[in-house]
């Protein structure tokens, strides 16, 4: 979604919204535009989080999941999310 010009706050901000809307419990923006996520999922009734990096949303996975827990990651390869699950992962 880094490519979304000049619509990309609004975009981004109607994700967080259909998020809460869909039921999700807990929304967690990572870095950037992100942040419309958060803020659209917020006004929407949904909990949400935001953080700056990839590592400090899986240092925040691995301290809240629970057994049953379902997660979808989701985003540009320029976030590096992949880097999340490294950092959930660990011991």
């Amino acid at each position: 979604m880094l490519e979304l010009g000049h619509e990309s706050e609004a975009l981004h901000k109607s994700c967080g919204e259909a998020a809460a809307s869909a039921g999700v419990d807990i929304v967690l923006g990572v870095r950037g535009n992100a942040a419309h996520i958060v803020e659209g999922a917020r006004q929407a009734g949904a909990e949400a989080i935001f953080v700056e990096t990839p590592e400090q949303a899986g240092a925040w996975l691995r301290r809240n999941l629970r057994e049953r827990d379902v997660v979808l990651l989701k985003a540009s390869r320029g976030v590096r999310l992949e880097r999340a699950l490294d950092e959930m992962k660990k011991d």
